[in-house]
């Protein structure tokens, strides 16, 4: 019996039924590398959540529970007393020209928020008083952040991009260099 398995294991591999030469088994595991995954917004403590103005309460992973298109997302709902607005990070393995994609993105400015040199967009006809985003890089991931005012707010009070930029700052010590 020892020597039937010392035969099948010499003759692990195969090509239509015939050993392949030289192939061996040593028994030893292969490993593969893993795929790099970008780095999970929803790690952020909540701490630095509300101390930002949002909802902790109200924190959802993906859009829909789901990540897109390779994005790791996490968003969040700041009450205010005039209605709701969204905000929402998105962080790939991507690099700042993801966003020069005229189909999907205009209006591209430099700005800095926080510590960062960044970009200021607006999604290809998406309105400017109601909604903004800003994107930059950390090593080899673009970190996107979105504010959207709620379909419910009739006349926004605040210009978008300032409040964007503002929660952005406060979070900029919880995102990756």
């Amino acid at each position: 019996m020892v020597a039937v398995v010392l035969v099948v294991a010499g003759c692990s591999d195969t090509t239509d039924g015939d050993a392949l030469a030289g192939a061996t088994s040593s028994g030893a595991a292969v490993t593969t590398a893993s795929t790099p995954t970008p780095w999970d917004p929803c790690t952020i403590p909540d701490e630095a959540i509300e101390r930002a103005g949002l909802s902790v309460d109200t924190k959802e992973s993906g859009i829909f529970g789901r990540d897109q298109y390779g994005f790791k997302i996490c968003g969040w709902e700041n009450q205010a007393p005039t209605g709701v607005y969204y905000f929402s990070i998105f962080v790939g393995l991507e690099g700042i020209d993801y966003i020069d994609e005229p189909s999907t993105f205009d209006r591209l400015q430099p700005v800095r928020v926080g510590t960062r040199n960044a970009i200021q967009y607006q999604q290809v006809n998406a309105d400017s008083t109601r909604n903004c985003g800003v994107a930059f890089t950390a090593g080899p991931e673009l970190i996107r952040a979105t504010w959207i005012t709620g379909a419910l707010v009739r006349t926004p009070a605040h210009d978008p991009c300032v409040e964007l930029n503002s929660v952005v700052t406060k979070l900029d010590p919880e995102f990756p260099s």
